[in-house]
């Protein structure tokens, strides 16, 4: 693809390609584990990532004299290794130092944060493709952008395998950023001897030697997570495949955090004692009994009161049994069987039936969690319990007036719950406790608990008033609305009023933002050319489609911190793959193809959801479902590429100018799919109007570059 003088800045591109990708991989799970593990934050985090690197594209138009220089191409891989290193460090620094610590962020604040943290990186990266595409070019006599484009896709591919899937369980953090500023080292020198620049070969030499010694001994990793939880000890930390793991002892007390959340916290009687007395003391005598997470704080010894025959204890991150039953003697008793599973499909599975079933779970504020609030879960829930079986599931935490958004979260769960069982009742607590049931329920508790002597510290007559806890129960039903829509996994309405309810913590309204950035994009596109519409629409539909894939993911197994990188490594590849077939096709008119791949893709992204219910039917079979997503993410971004090598083939002018607009718009289009899938499209609309949406925008697009394709054919 180079040749002579220019072949060895094919290394440059990898590189970039490689260091881009695992930068971006790690960031995301930084931001997510920083930022509440919201999926939002994805959404937030690739919208800044690609309109910042879109910036810099659209700045690598512009001619600089720094980037002739011999010595810049290495330089400039030092530092795009570099960087990630000290963003990450920065990121824990700064995370209690500029927000109050233990307090609750904003989207605005996210946003901006995301903008600030990842600037440096973004916009050099963004800069470097431009002008090492430009320096190709020049140096070969042609227009080089489709090669550079795939020489950058290739580097992203084998970027995300090394440092995503190879080494992820290998290595911690700053170890990975640490090889990674290694590789960058190599490469730099590689280019600093092809280039003949003595002093860049022997600073990348020293560089990759301290480089490698510090993935060998470095504990940075150990010692910047204590940036995030001041005035705790540090105990164990993990990053598992559902998110990173964290415990901490305070005062005697052990903390368990997954993505800095708060799941749980040991010798919390008040609220072990809610979580299972409120519905246990509903039934008379439960002998089987379904605890889904929670159990090492201690809730498992206030099941063992009730004198049943087991408890099966299925927790949905296996490691907090691996890293905290070795912190507690809760799981001690032999009629406890713990089960590290995915508790979705724990319910699938044939077994005994339950005459009760605890869900304790935070909130349903991330699509990982409200999949256990979702009428399909209730439905595969309910087939595993006994007729009279009571399920306990609880929301929000209890105030004697709820505002309107949260109203309509608990609106939602109410009628969620009704669709399945034919009674439900609320009982107001440190949370508001929903009870489910095909049999009676009684308000009555603390009457329930003294007549059948159940030894309590708190859920008694001393400190609960039953008339008190039925008055309260009433006016909170009461409030709710009849018509809430019902929550499922592939509309997740529950996680949008979460979010809503969230986001009221700050009085965010999206709408200016969103209104602002669609003129802002509609000007950009005013003055690019059509062919720059079409990348960006293209763009638009693959992003929010990456997305789509990202949160069905989710919904179906919770385990998205893994299968990111997974699914991000499969669509870089095909980008990759599509900007080198469209070589292969490069004869005849390029512009009537990028029409005809502007429609293909739209059609595909309609028939998207067709494919997520397929997966959904294979769920039993993950190996199945795993290469059905990197399949759709490989083949969606394989129309991507294919489409940018024949825009780069349509485009005329100068190779700076054509590479600059046509990489620039399409990030810019993919940060603006991604964040209105995020933000607006999945949660309220649910995957397959997003899919929808998306197929129809990418489509204007290809009717537009249609009735404008006279300009781009040879008279």
């Amino acid at each position: 693809m180079v040749k002579g003088k220019a072949d060895h800045l094919a290394i440059a591109l990898v590189a970039l390609g490689m260091s881009s990708i695992a930068a971006q991989i790690i960031l995301l799970r930084e931001f997510l584990s920083i930022f509440y593990g919201n999926e939002l934050v994805l959404g937030i985090v690739l919208a800044s990532w690609m309109i910042l690197t879109g910036t810099g594209a659209l700045l690598g138009g512009i001619s600089f004299e720094i980037t002739s220089h011999r010595a810049f191409p290495s330089s400039a891989l030092i530092a795009t290794g570099s960087i990630p290193l000290l963003t990450v460090f920065l990121l824990r620094l700064l995370r209690n130092l500029v927000f109050t610590p233990g307090s609750m962020i904003g989207i605005a604040q996210a946003l901006i944060s995301s903008f600030v943290v990842l600037a440096p990186y973004c916009l050099l990266s963004g800069f470097l493709f431009v002008s090492f595409a430009a320096t190709v070019s020049a140096r070969t006599g042609r227009n080089a952008t489709a090669a550079a484009y795939w020489w950058e896709a290739a580097g992203s591919a084998l970027g995300g395998v090394l440092f995503s899937v190879m080494l992820a369980g290998l290595l911690d953090t700053f170890q990975t950023l640490g090889l990674l500023l290694a590789a960058d080292c190599a490469c730099a020198h590689v280019l600093a001897h092809r280039e003949g620049v003595r002093t860049m070969r022997v600073l990348s030499g020293a560089l990759l030697v301290c480089a490698l010694a510090f993935v060998w001994t470095s504990q940075t990793d150990a010692l910047t997570r204590r940036f995030l939880f001041p005035g705790q000890e540090v105990v164990q930390f993990k990053d598992t495949p559902y998110g990173n793991l964290t415990i901490t002892r305070q005062g005697g007390q052990m903390n368990f955090f997954e993505n800095g959340v708060l799941m749980f916290s040991t010798n919390n009687v008040t609220a072990n004692e809610e979580t299972v007395h409120y519905a246990l003391i509903q039934h008379g005598a439960p002998r089987r009994v379904l605890l889904i997470a929670g159990g090492v704080a201690g809730t498992t010894l206030e099941v063992l009161k009730y004198g049943v025959e087991r408890v099966d204890y299925v927790e949905v991150n296996p490691w907090v049994i691996t890293l905290g039953g070795r912190l507690t003697s809760a799981l001690d008793d032999p009629r406890i069987r713990v089960f590290s599973a995915d508790a979705r499909m724990f319910v699938r599975t044939p077994g005994d039936r339950y005459d009760a079933a605890l869900i304790d779970l935070p909130d349903p504020g991330t699509a990982q969690l409200n999949r256990y609030y979702t009428l399909e879960f209730f439905q595969e829930l309910r087939e595993r319990l006994s007729d009279s079986a009571v399920v306990s599931i609880s929301l929000l935490p209890s105030a004697d007036y709820q505002g309107d958004e949260a109203r309509r979260v608990s609106s939602v769960l109410f009628q969620t719950l009704k669709r399945t069982f034919s009674h439900v009742l609320i009982i107001p607590g440190e949370r508001n406790y929903f009870l489910a049931s095909d049999g009676l329920l009684d308000i009555h508790v603390c009457r329930l608990v003294d007549a059948r002597k159940i030894p309590t510290v708190y859920v008694n007559r001393y400190y609960l008033d039953d008339a008190q806890v039925q008055e309260r129960s009433e006016e909170l039903t009461a409030s709710l609305d009849s018509s809430a829509s019902v929550n499922t996994d592939f509309r997740p309405v529950c996680y949008y009023r979460q979010l809503s309810y969230w986001l009221s913590y700050f009085g965010f309204n999206a709408s200016p933002w969103i209104a602002g950035g669609t003129v802002a994009a509609a000007l950009l596109l005013a003055w690019f050319s059509p062919i720059g519409t079409g990348v960006f629409t293209a763009g638009f539909a693959a992003s929010s489609v990456e997305i789509v894939l990202l949160v069905a993911f989710q919904t179906l197994y919770g385990s998205l911190y893994t299968m990111t990188g997974i699914v991000i490594t499969a669509f870089m590849a095909g980008l990759g793959a599509g900007s080198l077939l469209s070589r292969r096709f490069s004869g005849g008119a390029p512009i009537n193809r990028l029409i005809a791949l502007q429609i293909i893709l739209s059609l595909v992204c309609l028939i998207l959801p067709a494919g997520l219910v397929v997966a959904r039917s294979a769920i039993e079979f993950p190996v199945l479902v795993h290469g059905i997503f990197t399949t759709l993410a490989f083949v969606i971004a394989l129309l991507i590429g294919l489409e940018f090598g024949f825009a780069a083939a349509t485009r005329t002018g100068s190779v700076r100018a054509a590479a600059s607009e046509l990489y620039g718009l399409d990030l810019v289009g993919s940060a603006l799919g991604a964040l209105l899938a995020s933000i607006y499209g999945i949660p309220l609309f649910g995957l397959s109007l997003s899919c929808q949406g998306a197929g129809a925008i990418c489509a204007a697009g290809g009717v537009f570059c249609f009735f404008s394709r006279r300009r781009y054919l040879q008279p």
